[in-house]
């Protein structure tokens, strides 16, 4: 599944349009990004939504790493989702 196909899920219509805003630039900036690189991100992105009262459901976070994840190794992906695990 492409990038933009995920954008056109019911799921992603149906978030809050800062949450749309907030995970397209982070997809754009992680592309081929490492995933000690990505980790900083997505920890800064948790801080900056909790600034402004706002948070991703467990769902929406499964959603924002499937678009992030969906080019990594398995490697990598189980990284990420250990560390997801422990958020």
């Amino acid at each position: 599944m492409q990038q933009n196909d995920f954008y056109s899920t019911n799921e992603f219509q149906k978030l809050n349009p800062l949450k749309q805003k907030i995970i397209k630039e982070l997809v754009n900036n992680s592309q081929n990004a490492s995933v000690e690189t990505m980790i900083p991100k997505i920890m800064s992105i948790n801080t900056e939504l909790k600034r402004r009262n706002l948070s991703f459901t467990k769902s929406e976070s499964r959603l924002m790493i499937n678009i992030l994840t969906k080019d990594m190794s398995a490697v990598d992906k189980s990284k990420i989702d250990m560390i997801m695990s422990m958020m």
